[in-house]
This record gives structure tokens, C-alpha cells and sequence, in this order.
């Protein structure tokens, strides 16, 4: 089984090679890419320094606290445009009857689905996290040691698959639904924002559906709060975020195998 794993693994990263070294091919559109997806980000940052040039905290939350958490969340974002953005050709692969090739290779059609976008732009996300989480720490002076370092890169990880397994699901609408315009995953994508801030910001409801329906809490509130040290963290949920991600993406296999089931290819 590992084997044959390992061996989908690498079938994985090539394929995924190949969409990033077409893109590096047109360069000009590379690097607006980059720029503007760090825009978009940054715009983000802009919001929280504004609002802390006139208030010490926010609901307890200092700044960088808040950039702690802005950066666990940016982070993932760009890993699921990286290495996680086919889903969003599934609804054409569907209506296209292009999927019928993919079900008859030997190779899992949901990891060939995954393999068919890559976006270099989720690079600018991934780099300006990076810069961002280096900098809390740095003004926060966590001195985190090195089992909260390996905690932390497993939390990005499993961020990187609730993500990836969400929108994967969303986008898997399209085998009862398949209109192309429809929102569902636009929507679940836009969703994905919310952890880029304290989940204690919102109000119960959305609270609620964050954690346990739309779990994005996992992706930084948790387990941020548990490197933070702060008062309100739950230690089983925090140190439990990872585990998340593996239990979501197990979620998105059994919603693949009933949309394979439920799927009857387009005719003739």
C-alpha cells in the first residue's frame, strides 16, 4: 500500500511540475500574478495597522497577535492555489465528458482532478506569510520550541488539506448540479477569509459554523491561540487542528466515491 502510494505521490509532483513550468514560461504574467495576489493581502494588513493606530486591542487581541494568526491563515491559502487548484476544472471535466478518460486510468481520478491546475500566484500568499509569521514572532518574542515548531508546520499542512478538501467538495456540486456559474465554491472559498482573524470577532452563529460545519477555525484560531498562550485556548482543539485536516480530507473521499457512484458520463 505505501508503495503504491509513494508512487502516486511522485506521479503527483510531476504532473504538478509540469503545470509550473508552464506558467514560468510567460513571465510578465508570473510576476503580476505574485504582485497581485500579495495586494490583495496586503490590503488586509493595511485594515488591521488602521485600526490599531487608534486602539491598543481589539477584544484583547494586540496587533501582532492578530497578524499571527493573519499569516497561519495566508499561508495555507496559497499551498491549496499551489498544489490544490484543479478542482476548479472539475465542473468543465463534467460537462465536457472529459472525466470518462480520467475514471479509465489507472490512477485515482480525484488525484488526477487535483492535478489539473496549479497556481504560481499562491506563491505571493506563501511568501508574504512567511515574512508576516517570522515577524510576529519576532515582536510577539514567543519562544517556541522545537516540537512547537514541527505543531506548527503540521497545523499548516493540515490547514492546506481542510482547505483543499473543502472547496473539493464544493466544486463536487456539479454531478447534481452543472451549471458552471453556480457559487457554492466561490462561496466556500470566500469562506476560507474568515480565519484570517480571531474567531471570537464573530458572532455565535457564524462562530458555530465555523468550527463544526465549515471547520476554518482549525485553520488558525485554534491553533494559534495555543502558541499565543492565549487565555481561551483549548488545548484539545488547538494541538487536534491537524488532525482536523486529515479527517476532512477522508470526508471529501467519501463524497468522491458517492459523486462517482451518482455520476452517468454525458452520452452520445
Amino acid at each position: 500500500m505505501f508503495t503504491r502510494l509513494a508512487h502516486w505521490m511522485w506521479i503527483y509532483y510531476r504532473l504538478q511540475v509540469l503545470h509550473l513550468r508552464v506558467q514560468l514560461e510567460y513571465e510578465a504574467d508570473f510576476w503580476l500574478g505574485i504582485i497581485a495576489m500579495v495586494l490583495r493581502h496586503v490590503t488586509g494588513f493595511i485594515f488591521l495597522w488602521a485600526v490599531f493606530r487608534h486602539v491598543p486591542q481589539v477584544q484583547g487581541w494586540t496587533q501582532w497577535e492578530m497578524l499571527f494568526l493573519y499569516a497561519l491563515a495566508i499561508i495555507p491559502i496559497g499551498l491549496v492555489e499551489l498544489f490544490y487548484d484543479g478542482p476548479w476544472e472539475l465542473a468543465a471535466l463534467v460537462n465536457q465528458g472529459e472525466l470518462d478518460g480520467l475514471l479509465l486510468r489507472p490512477m485515482p481520478a480525484a488525484l488526477q482532478v487535483i492535478c489539473q491546475g496549479s497556481s504560481l500566484h499562491g506563491l505571493g500568499s506563501v511568501v508574504l506569510g512567511l515574512v508576516l509569521l517570522g515577524r510576529a514572532v519576532s515582536e510577539l518574542n514567543l519562544a517556541l520550541s522545537p516540537w512547537q515548531y514541527v505543531f506548527l508546520v503540521a497545523s499548516m499542512v493540515g490547514a492546506t488539506l481542510l482547505i483543499g478538501s473543502l472547496n473539493f467538495m464544493a466544486h463536487c456540486v456539479v454531478f447534481w448540479e452543472p451549471d458552471t456559474s453556480m457559487q457554492l465554491p466561490v462561496l466556500v472559498q470566500e469562506m476560507a477569509t474568515i480565519a484570517r482573524y480571531p474567531l471570537s470577532l464573530y458572532d455565535r452563529l457564524l462562530r458555530l459554523v465555523t468550527t463544526w460545519v465549515l471547520p476554518f477555525a482549525f485553520v488558525s484560531y485554534f491553533p494559534g491561540t495555543v502558541l499565543l498562550h492565549r487565555p481561551e485556548a483549548n488545548p484539545w482543539l488547538g494541538y487536534g487542528a491537524p488532525l482536523v485536516g486529515v479527517a476532512v480530507t477522508c470526508v471529501a473521499g467519501a463524497v468522491w466515491t458517492r459523486c462517482l457512484a451518482h455520476y452517468q458520463g454525458v452520452g452520445s
